[in-house]
């Protein structure tokens, strides 16, 4: 049975550049030797890992399952030889994947400056709702945080079940407009949708598959001026300097950022009509226990969120 930590390696390696030719080129290795270390894994375990096509290739529903696993066996191999063979650079590993949800970011801020550790690895991934799923699924994050309306909630769950995840609901939160202070509407204490008919409404991409799953509390095609966006930044700099407009329960230099709050470029003004709440919760791994890194950020989340 060819079930060889390099194997897994380089099947993980194709799996993140969906290209045999790519992944060579990043292993500096030939091509018919992944294809050799791929057949050897599929032939003794009797499964299918990858389509393929004139455009690369893509996991199979198996090869999804085996690369999460692969990852898992991989990280805590190559913890050990780092514990043993460098005891004096071990680095504490961590990471986090998130929807766009500042709040998420904050704690992650909070939490690195507690660190007392002199050699870490963590990673914060800001990404689409699928992402985020698929990156704790993988194995790639060992919490991911994410918000859903109510009336998507249960089909959320569902989602996630299939993927043999947990979700843990942490709040359940207001929504605001969000404007920047020298809009034409920032002296009104409420806001209605009809109100901003007139002004472009910026929102996130999602995937297709997953574009009722979206952190948004208002689908882009109630209204008919849209701005699609892939990031925070963008996002925010398009309300600070134009009269666009965000609905959300947070953003940054808003109603929970102190400094920013201060410089008053962005506010949140309430909703006449109340357009519903965000569910705002984190999804782990089932069975699978947190780390006292991700025990420390949840308690950080949870009060970044309460002090929204």
């Amino acid at each position: 049975m060819k079930m060889t930590l390099q194997n897994l390696k380089y099947i993980i390696e194709i799996a993140d550049s969906n290209s045999f030719s790519r992944a060579a080129k990043n292993l500096y290795v030939s091509q018919s030797t992944l294809s050799t270390a791929v057949q050897e894994v599929e032939q003794s375990l009797g499964i299918r890992l990858f389509h393929r096509s004139n455009r690369g290739v893509t996991l199979t529903f198996d090869g999804e399952d085996f690369i999460r696993y692969a990852r898992e066996i991989v990280e805590k191999s190559e913890y050990l030889e780092n514990r043993y063979q460098t005891k004096n650079l071990l680095l504490m590993h961590f990471s986090v994947s998130c929807q766009h949800l500042p709040f998420a970011v904050r704690a992650f801020n909070k939490m690195l400056n507690e660190l007392e550790l002199s050699n870490f690895d963590f990673a914060i991934r800001e990404c689409n709702t699928a992402s985020v799923i698929h990156d704790v699924a993988s194995a790639r994050s060992e919490i991911g945080i994410l918000s859903s309306t109510e009336d998507h909630l249960e089909a959320l769950r569902k989602n996630l079940s299939s993927y043999d995840l947990d979700y843990t609901q942490l709040a359940v939160l207001p929504c605001y407009i969000f404007i920047r202070s020298k809009h034409p509407l920032a002296h009104k204490k409420h806001l209605s949708l009809k109100d901003m008919e007139s002004f472009p409404f910026v929102t996130y991409d999602q995937e297709n598959s997953h574009s009722h799953l979206t952190e948004e509390i208002l689908f882009y095609n109630i209204l008919s001026r849209n701005i699609h966006v892939s990031d925070r930044c963008t996002k925010i700099a398009l309300i600070r300097n134009t009269d666009c407009f965000s609905i959300g329960s947070d953003l940054t230099n808003s109603n929970a950022d102190a400094f920013h709050k201060g410089l008053g470029e962005i506010i949140p003004i309430p909703l006449e009509e109340p357009l519903g709440f965000l569910h705002a919760g984190y999804i782990t791994k089932k069975q699978y226990p947190l780390s006292q890194t991700g025990i420390s950020y949840l308690e950080h989340l949870r009060h970044e969120i309460a002090a929204l």
